[in-house]
This record gives C-alpha cells, structure tokens and sequence, in this order.
C-alpha cells in the first residue's frame, strides 16, 4: 500500500546522523510479556538501531521488574506513597476508559512534580538533542516545561485517550492547547486524532502517522496445531481471535451479539477473546445468555511474548472497536497491525486509524463500527472462503513488511526530531521559531 494514498506525508529519515533522544511516556512495559503499550518500547528500540541513544523517563509501577532494554536506557520515578497508590499510566488511570478515577486528579501534581525533575536530570546527563513525548496528557506538559528550561525541541505522539481527555475537559483543552503550539511537531495514528488536535492549536502540519508491527516477531510461522489446539480448534475448525482490553470501546459485546449468526453457519467455530478488564464478568454473563459460551474461550491477560503464537494460529482476527458512549475511541490499536503482520484474514471496525493500514478487499475487510449483522457477515464471507481469506492475510503481511512496520516509523519520528533539532528554538524557550 502506498503510504501517500492513506493520506501519510512528511519527512523519512534516510541516514541521519546520531542524536541523543529523551523520550518521556506515562506508560512502557513494567515487566517481561506485559503487554502495556509495548509499541512505545518498540519505537525507542528501533530508533537505538537507526543509531540513536534513547533515554525513556516514564512512571514507576509497583509490577516494575528488570525487562530487557533493547539497548534503550529506562528510568522509573516515583511520584506517590504507599506504592499501591501508583494509578498514573500503564492504563490503570482511567475506569473501563471512560473517565478518570477520582483519584487521579489528586494524584496529578504529585505527578508532574515527580516527573519534572526526572527529565531535567536524564537531559542533562544525556546531553539530549530532543525530547519525543507520548500522550499529550499529562506528559506534554512536563515536555514543555523541560524544553524551555534547556532550548529543546520537543515531538509530541498522539494515542488516543489523551485527546478524549482533553476534548471533555476545558482544562485539560487549555492544557493540550499549550503544549501543542509549543511543541516542534505532532504526529497522530488516526485522522480523527488529527482533526482533533489540529481544534486544539496543532500545527496544519501535524503528521498522520500510523503504527507498525514487527513482521519477525509477528510471523505466520508461529502457527502451529498445539496452541489451535489449547483453544479446542481443531483442523477443520474455524478460530476466530480478539485481543485486547475489556472497555467498552473494543466492542466485544458487538462480536459476542455476532456470534449465533456466525455459528447457524459455521458451528465449527471458535472465537478467542483474549485480554483482561472491568467488563470480562460481564462479557462472560452476555456469552452465556446469548447461548454461545461453549464455543467461546476468555483467556484473561495474555502475555505479550505469547501473542505472536495466537495471533498466528487465528483463521480470522477481528477488531470490533466503536466509540463508546462518552465518545471515547481508540486511535490505532497496534494488535491489529500484529494480526495482519501474523498472516490472518482481518476484519475490523471502520474507526479511528483502521482505514489507513486496512485497504478493504485487499488487505482486509472493513464494516461499520457496532453494525452486528455486518460483523457476522464478514466474518462469514471469510469463513466460507479459506482461499480468499488466505489471499488477505497474505497480502497484509505484504503490507506490514513494505510499509507498516517499526522500522519505518522510527525513521519518520527521527526525521522529524532530526529536523527540529536542526532549527534554532525560538527565544531559546522550546517550541516552534
């Protein structure tokens, strides 16, 4: 797929000369296989192979554990006391993702107090060229704050629940609105993320950036008769996979409401829903009363070395994401570019940043996001159809290889903090000239 026809423009770094990068995040993996916004991870190890030195500041978390750098350097600070009192990141701040625990609002000048000082500290010691920030909210403020301080420029990356944050607050608008008009660029994985920053004061030049997947981890390969198997699947039998986090704007009670659909004409399938979360009892509760719990296997949590095998062994993986009823919604959920990097036949919501790595009919199929008579019927077509669900899943992958990948989205960021690095600050305060 070419990236300029999914709307994709700005700078790729070809070989750029090494800069030393402080990324600043509110959520990176605590332990080895947890699956909490490894993509982050990824992005920082790919840009140490590029050549970078990368320094991560990012919250402490009582799962903390010694996880393998990648030669990425990852300094925790703590911001509260007892440490159960850490809620700030790692997706533990918000309830099922609608809103923020109360006591997170307590919690958030600790926070900022907390992180402010931890950066000062690794740019300093970093000597750091620039500073690549994930989630607007709150991160981009201590970003700002830092980069005035030293004369740097600063990349802020847009995921999602930081833009919902700062659509439903004034505040937390105002805040977004500050960081953006002094950050040095903004990228977005979805063009709702985009137009919602560009409301917020983003620059027009804000990136349209979508995530990648690394297609040697994720490999059709790992597909093998024993973990169908684990899954009650059989040769002849058609599994079916979610992954993901159990809030309401992964839709899995969209899939669930699918489901007798799907099994009045393929009762040989199974569907896996992977992942763990407020709604799993009751997700449990609606597969029972639909009449549909005996071909329906609820993992909880999968470990994140683990999601390659079952993303692999998957005839058909489905992301049935909505927008929840608060108006929340995912930007570009990575496990679907994993899935496709995996070789299954995908099917997914037509929602957030889906439209630009899911071409419809080539590389997947697209359905209107909560629409439970279109879900069933992609996923019957594909079903029913194991050569053309095979032909998809393969050209995917092809996609993944060619295009959506972290390698090249490791290039486009460190284009764009190559760039700023290049360009005097203005006044020596951060920001745009």
């Amino acid at each position: 797929m070419d990236l300029r026809n999914a709307g994709v423009t700005g700078p790729v770094a070809g070989s750029l000369p090494a800069m030393n990068i402080a990324v600043l995040t509110s959520s990176y993996p605590r332990f080895p296989g947890d699956g909490t916004a490894p993509f982050v991870k990824s992005i920082c190890e790919h840009l140490v192979k590029l050549g970078h030195a990368v320094e991560v500041v990012a919250p402490y978390d009582p799962a903390v554990q010694p996880v393998d750098g990648g030669g990425v350097l990852v300094h925790r600070f703590h911001y509260a006391w007892p440490d159960q009192l850490h809620i700030m990141g790692h997706a533990r701040s918000l309830e099922a993702d609608v809103r923020l625990k109360p006591l997170t609002y307590l919690l958030l000048p600790f926070f900022l107090a907390a992180a402010l000082p931890s950066l000062l500290r690794v740019t300093a010691r970093q000597r750091s060229q620039a500073i690549h920030v994930h989630w607007v909210l709150p991160n981009g403020l201590v970003a700002a704050w830092v980069a005035a301080r030293r004369g740097l420029p600063f990349v802020v990356s847009l995921h999602g629940s930081d833009m919902y944050l700062a659509s439903q607050s004034k505040l937390f608008g105002a805040a977004a609105c500050y960081v953006f008009r002094r950050a040095a660029a903004v990228t977005a994985c979805s063009p709702e993320l985009r137009q919602a920053a560009l409301a917020l004061g983003a620059p027009e030049d804000t990136l349209l950036l979508p995530w990648g997947a690394d297609p040697e981890q994720f490999h059709p390969d790992h597909r093998n008769a024993e973990t169908r198997a684990s899954y009650s699947a059989g040769p002849g039998d058609v599994l079916i996979v979610a992954l993901g986090r159990m809030v309401h704007k992964k839709g899995f009670d969209r899939l669930l409401a699918a489901m007798p659909a799907v099994l009045a004409r393929q009762p040989r399938a199974r569907l896996v829903l992977g992942g763990d979360g407020p709604l799993r009892e009751s997700l449990a509760r609606q597969a029972a009363g639909l009449g549909v719990e005996g071909h329906v296997t609820f993992t909880g949590r999968v470990p994140w070395d683990c999601v390659p095998e079952l993303l692999a062994a998957a005839d058909i993986f489905v992301l049935p994401s909505v927008r929840d009823e608060n108006g929340n919604v995912d930007g570009l959920p990575t496990v679907l570019l994993e899935a496709m990097s995996s070789g299954a036949a995908v099917v997914a919501s037509d929602i957030g940043g889906v439209g630009l790595v899911v071409e419809h009919g080539r590389t997947g199929l697209r359905v209107p996001p909560g629409d439970v008579e279109a879900l069933a019927n992609a996923i019957l077509s594909l079903a029913g159809d194991p050569q053309r669900s095979r032909a998809l899943g393969q050209a995917a992958r092809q996609a993944v290889v060619e295009h959506f990948n972290w390698e090249n989205v490791a290039r486009q960021i460190a284009g764009l903090l190559e760039g700023a690095a290049t360009v005097p600050v203005a006044g020596g305060k951060g920001g745009r000239p």
